[in-house]
């Protein structure tokens, strides 16, 4: 069923900027978890957009990201239940604009 399939998580260009990447993901139900490594220090407030079909924001999850040089973390993001998951194909985690 559609239900099953998993969402794609990407990052957006201010994560790739500052040296962040991925190795892995998962989005389920209302939680999305990424393991990210850093290769110079990065902090900040890390944001995880859900985007609908048209690439537009309808639901957004934030945890305070404090990695040092050569670090690793799961970063888990919890959506409250108002973000409709049916509509959200996609997430995008993106550091907020200071």
């Amino acid at each position: 069923s559609c239900m099953d399939k998993e969402k794609p998580v990407t990052l957006g260009a201010s994560v790739i900027d500052k040296g962040l990447s991925m190795t892995s993901s998962k989005a389920d139900q209302g939680k999305v978890e990424v393991y990210l490594i850093s290769v110079s220090s990065v902090e900040g407030e890390l944001l995880a957009k859900a985007l609908n079909e048209k690439g537009k924001e309808i639901g957004r999850s934030k945890q305070i990201l404090n990695l040092a040089k050569d670090d690793a973390k799961l970063v888990t993001f919890t959506f409250d239940a108002s973000v409709n998951l049916d509509l959200v194909t996609r997430f995008m985690l993106d550091f907020r604009k200071k």
